[in-house]
């Protein structure tokens, strides 16, 4: 039986499964009107913080399932008509070993001590804000969905400050509920949880504690505390508008005397419009990314099509709820897919809940590419999730593409659904079917796809089972496919025993097998893949690790790498492969990663390995210099592959900050490089600087030398500054 045929089968047998609700004797927190509002200043000595219940019954999830934690955590919540205010008392018997050191905004928190906060707004038992403070009250924030899908690219606007004290470092955070929304009602009720890293020591504690059978561990929504005793706040108008204004430069080699020189002005903006409690409309129009970072470098040398993942704060947000496939594989929606070779136009959004049904609704525009001519077209997205129980959901998913004046459109329609039980078990599936116009040359086409999963989990065993079925030609306007015209059945089991009591030299083992069989719908085998890994964990995160595979490939027709520098033909090939990578905490002050791979290539060999080194000379100084190379020998040629990178991070204070990327490719031949300046002027507005250049590689210049400037000439270069301002009601 196919994928997508057996999904129906697949949700109508999901109620026969154990759903893990809420457990009945969860704990229930109790939040104090403040009659005057704390100062938020890291400091605990407001008359509220001593009016306060203080919770300290923290448990530990690392390194002891539900132990004592080594160090005491006391937690208060008040609030007021206006905000949510939390405060975090983290006891610690060596205040000199905290460890603070991230001063940018999203900048990777969790290398430093730190406390993250996750709020159930409407109590679903699926979904969750989650904010990440350092000691310092650097903030991080996210948004979670479903308990898997967690974008770390949305930017809430809260006050937060840490404080480094005698007997540990204090917390105080305030919530707006302007920034979070939840249901309509006098006294809403909320899931929270609270989890404290204490960084050298690798070690985690949660409030309410949740057993690491439940592997999703602080993103468990389901197993959250009830939050109680809110009533009377307010929501405010729910209007926010983002206006900006951009003015750049951009500059090309010269043509002939004249230099291809253009200038750029544009303003446009945001707006985010609250239509009820719970349903939110974004707006946006002369949409600009410019500001985002650049990708990293990537070299293909495999016959699949290459993933990049998207990072425009646009489609980030709310992201969660429009996935629908296998991330990275099969993907129905991909947003990738718009507004890179035309701009966007604008457009609008509707996301929220109405009843048990989570609703999203996009549609874009995007204008003609001024490059090609390439002409602008219509963008539109609708997808709905509904719950069956507190860990179960079924939806679907339908999206339309349609070119301005060519008539031609691609419309793909699909369902999905989840149940979890047990601690970190679930079923799921989903499956897409795709219509567009036909010709000659798509004649034949299989548009459908769908795949189906059984996953079965504790937190020392694994099993997983799923099978695939993409079809040939498969093609969602708006979506992402590694490979067409395959049934997969692919399987895995692990075993992740701790040593000891968690607390030695070694914390965990890990070990895996996995098979993977791919045949095309002509029942004729494409791929068959093997893979072995075991993973030593130490106790200071570090971490080493062997892998070994074993491949089979079935070439129907021949493909080629740089050109026809190498060139596989048609045939069976049986290859083996063995890599070896380690890697140090990330959070110390000098850490190092690297990795040595060798293995089969279609009758060759391919060898290769990377390295990066990274550290922190202050809290304003950062930097990671990083290199892959791979060497692929093969009868037809012989291949080598590089990608350099340098990555610096600086930051003045909490508000102003910024990165230098620079990168480099044998391939493309091209030396990228992207600094970005960012400074918060008020909290959620920012102004941007960014500057672009990027130089190609010539080796038959009289100079020929990577390392000599005048082997280089300009592609081009550009510089842009972008002011945004946010206005909330």
């Amino acid at each position: 039986m196919r994928p997508a045929a057996f999904l129906p089968l697949a949700l109508a047998t999901l109620a026969a499964f154990p759903v893990a609700a809420q457990p009945p004797d969860a704990p229930r927190l109790v939040a104090i009107r403040a009659e005057v509002a704390p100062r938020i200043d890291g400091s605990l000595d407001d008359a509220v913080w001593a009016a306060a219940t203080a919770t300290s019954e923290f448990r530990q999830r690392a390194p002891v399932d539900l132990g004592e934690p080594s160090e005491r955590t006391e937690l208060r919540i008040a609030y007021d008509d206006r905000a949510l205010y939390i405060a975090v008392h983290n006891f610690d018997r060596e205040p000199a070993k905290i460890r603070a050191a991230i001063l940018e905004r999203g900048g990777r928190i969790d290398k430093d001590d730190n406390v993250r906060i996750a709020i159930d707004t409407f109590f679903d038992r699926k979904n969750a804000y989650i904010f990440e403070i350092n000691p310092l009250g650097t903030q991080d924030d996210a948004l979670l969905t479903d308990e898997k899908t967690t974008n770390w690219d949305w930017n809430g606007v809260y006050r937060s400050e840490g404080r480094i004290t005698r007997d540990g470092w204090t917390l105080e955070v305030a919530i707006p509920f302007t920034t979070i929304r939840f249901p309509e009602g006098e006294a809403p009720v909320m899931g929270i949880a609270v989890q404290r890293t204490i960084n050298r020591k690798n070690e985690e504690v949660l409030f309410p504690g949740i057993a690491r059978d439940y592997r999703q561990g602080f993103f468990q929504v389901s197993q959250y505390a009830r939050l109680e005793g809110l009533s009377g706040i307010r929501r405010g108008r729910g209007i926010e508008v983002k206006p900006y204004v951009l003015a750049g430069a951009a500059e090309a080699p010269r043509v002939g005397d004249a230099p291809r020189a253009s200038f750029e002005r544009q303003i446009g903006g945001d707006a985010k419009v609250s239509l009820t409690s719970s349903l939110l409309l974004d707006l946006t129009l002369n949409t600009d990314f410019a500001q985002v970072e650049a990708d990293a470098a990537q070299i293909n040398l495999t016959r699949f099509n290459l993933f990049f993942p998207e990072k425009r704060e646009f489609f980030l947000e709310r992201a969660g709820l429009f996935r629908f496939g296998d991330e990275g594989e099969t993907e129905t929606f991909f947003s990738r897919r718009i507004g890179i070779a035309n701009p966007l136009a604008g457009g609008a959004r509707l996301t929220g809940q109405v009843g048990r049904v989570g609703v999203g609704l996009l549609n874009l525009q995007t204008r003609e590419a001024r490059e090609d001519g390439t002409p602008g077209a219509n963008y539109s997205v609708a997808r709905v999730q509904t719950a069956l129980g507190p860990r179960a959901s079924v939806g679907a998913i339908a999206t339309n593409v349609e070119a301005a004046r060519s008539g031609l459109y691609n419309r793909a329609a699909g369902v999905d659904g989840i149940v979890r039980f047990w601690g970190a078990s679930s079923v799921s599936g989903w499956a897409t079917a795709v219509a567009a116009p036909t010709d000659s040359s798509t004649a034949g086409r299989q548009n459908r796809a769908g795949s189906v999963q059984l996953s079965l989990g504790r937190d020392i065993y694994s099993a997983d089972i799923s099978l695939t079925d993409v079809g040939r030609g498969f093609e969602p306007g708006i979506g992402f496919v590694e490979r067409d015209d395959y049934r997969r059945v692919a399987g895995e089991i692990g075993y992740r025993p701790i040593v000891g009591d968690g607390r030695g030299f070694v914390r965990r083992l890990v070990f895996d097998v996995e098979g993977r069989l791919y045949t095309g719908h002509d029942d004729r085998l494409q791929t068959r893949e093997a893979e072995a890994n075991a993973i030593v964990q130490f106790r200071a995160r570090d971490r080493v690790s062997v892998r070994a595979t074993r491949t089979t490939e079935v070439l129907a027709a021949p493909f080629s790498l740089r050109g026809r520098t190498v060139v596989v033909a048609p045939g069976r090939y049986s290859e083996a492969g063995v890599s070896l990578s380690g890697s140090t905490d990330e959070s110390r002050r000098l850490y190092a990663r690297a990795g040595l791979n060798a293995s089969g290539f279609f009758g060759g060999t391919q060898t290769g390995g990377s390295a990066a080194v990274g550290g922190q000379a202050s809290r304003h100084l950062k930097g990671e210099a990083s290199a892959r190379l791979s060497r692929i020998d093969h009868p037809s040629g012989t291949l080598d592959a590089a990608v350099l990178g340098l990555r610096v991070d600086v930051a003045a204070n909490r508000d102003l900050f910024g990165a230098v990327l620079v990168q480099f490719d044998n391939f493309s031949r091209l030396v990228r490089a992207n600094v970005r300046l960012n400074w918060i002027h008020t909290p959620g507005s920012n102004l941007y600087v960014v500057f672009n250049t990027a130089y190609v590689f010539d080796p038959e210049s009289t100079a020929g030398d990577l390392l000599s400037p005048t082997s280089y000439a300009l592609l081009d270069r550009t510089g842009i500054a972008k002011l945004t301002y946010r206005i909330a009601f």
